[in-house]
């Protein structure tokens, strides 16, 4: 048997999976040319065929040779062993650890971006806290581009406590405030139109209040 003439292949530079090195077996490589797992012999690849049928001619031949398809071009390939056995197991072992803990076990699904509420849907106890988070995403903070400020981590939070406690407030005079205005508006055409009468704003004023005084409260017992 005769090399085909190509640079030696180091065993190293392989794919431990395209070896098979174990003690007391045949040593085994799969053809760089075809894909298919061949016998070395004196570190070179026994010759094969490649499976791809050979034209009809009117020269004979021996054997099965003209089923067998074309002598492959990886035949003889040359493969320096210059790993030991153990040394091929362990990157093989590595390579197959690797493999398994790249699969995914289970599907991970991206939650679904929450829609933010309109500004008329929130309640008018946040408009300060919103004003001063709006300015402050307006700066040239380095911070906020980098995702990492916090400023308005702690300004979020705050309009999220205090959109939940004017949802569901604690103090009864909240309830009353917030009927009366909802009573003063259904009449009211000036609160109607967007443009808050005296007594509309009145009201507003003093549910805000009782918000504000209720968050202080829920901030100072946490």
């Amino acid at each position: 048997m005769r090399h085909n003439g190509r640079a030696p292949l180091l065993a190293s530079t392989l794919r431990p999976e395209h070896l098979s090195l174990r003690d007391g077996e045949a040593r085994l490589a799969v053809c760089p040319d075809c894909g298919t797992w061949r016998r070395l012999t004196r570190s070179m690849i026994k010759p094969h065929r490649d499976g791809v049928p050979v034209p009809k001619t009117t020269r004979r031949y021996v054997g099965d040779k003209p089923a067998g398809g074309r002598r492959c071009d990886g035949s003889g390939q040359r493969i320096v062993i210059d790993i030991t056995p153990e040394q091929w197991e362990e990157r093989l072992l590595a390579a197959e650890t690797t493999a398994v803990a790249s699969r995914t076990v289970r599907a991970i699904r991206k939650p679904r971006p929450q829609v933010a509420p309109a500004p008329v849907q929130m309640p008018a106890a946040t408009r300060p806290l919103r004003e001063l988070l709006a300015e402050h995403l307006q700066s040239t903070c380095p911070r906020c581009r980098a995702g990492r400020c916090a400023r308005v981590i702690e300004l979020r939070q705050q309009i999220r406590r205090t959109a939940q406690i004017a949802a569901a407030p604690t103090a009864p005079m909240y309830g009353q405030l917030r009927t009366a205005l909802r009573a003063h508006r259904a009449t009211c055409m000036p609160c109607k139109n967007g443009a808050p009468c005296v007594a509309g704003r009145q009201l507003s004023a003093r549910m805000t209040g009782i918000a504000q005084d209720q968050v202080r409260r829920t901030t100072r017992s946490a």
